[in-house]
């Protein structure tokens, strides 16, 4: 497949407007971080397959060739292949997490919570391919077993009572965990991309 013209920023907008445009229940951080796990797969991974998959198996009907070349183009060569380059260890680019504001509000912290916990049950989800029994290395397994303990972590925090009252140094270190959190997944996902991809 051919490298696109594309910015990142583009290809992500692209995709995003294609989600949209097609009614997807799924959000862009948690399609990027499903890519990025079937990528990471042991697996032999279809990336049609892949993104069926974003619509239950059932793929909005396209009604002209136009669209169909363009879903085509922006999710299975464009976006696939900017995110396979995290694989590619001599490209130098680790995969990182959606990036967050510092949070005002339990409320939103809450909200970061749910969506750090949903991108790292996308990544997952897709690097097992439904399959049970995953023979991993040692190394992986403990990466694997580190983004298991983050996601209850993240759910841990989505489930704090909201009217639980914090004073301001007390969300500022929560928030402070959150990014400790992020820090850690990211050096396990991509421990995980460059060993298995």
């Amino acid at each position: 497949m051919s490298k696109s013209n594309l910015t990142q920023s583009k290809i992500n907008s692209e995709v995003q407007r294609l989600l949209e445009k097609y009614d997807c229940n799924y959000k862009f951080h948690e399609v990027r971080a499903a890519f990025m796990g079937a990528i990471a797969s042991p697996y032999v991974v279809d990336p049609v397959f892949e993104l069926n998959a974003l619509w239950d198996g059932e793929f909005p009907e396209l009604d002209s060739t136009q669209a169909i070349d363009e879903v085509r183009q922006i999710f299975l060569e464009d976006f696939w292949n900017l995110l396979a380059e995290h694989a590619d260890e001599a490209a130098d680019r680790p995969f990182e997490l959606t990036s967050l504001a510092a949070p005002a509000t339990l409320t939103e912290l809450k909200a970061q919570a749910q969506l750090r916990g949903e991108e790292l049950d996308a990544f997952m989800d897709a690097f097992y391919q439904d399959q049970e029994n995953v023979e991993l290395s040692d190394e992986v397994a403990e990466s694997v077993d580190i983004i298991e303990e983050l996601i209850g972590m993240c759910s841990e925090l989505m489930n704090m009572d909201p009217d639980t009252s914090l004073s301001p140094d007390e969300l500022k270190e929560l928030a402070g965990n959150m990014n400790k959190m992020r820090d850690m997944a990211e050096i396990e996902l991509n421990n995980i991309i460059l060993s298995c991809a």
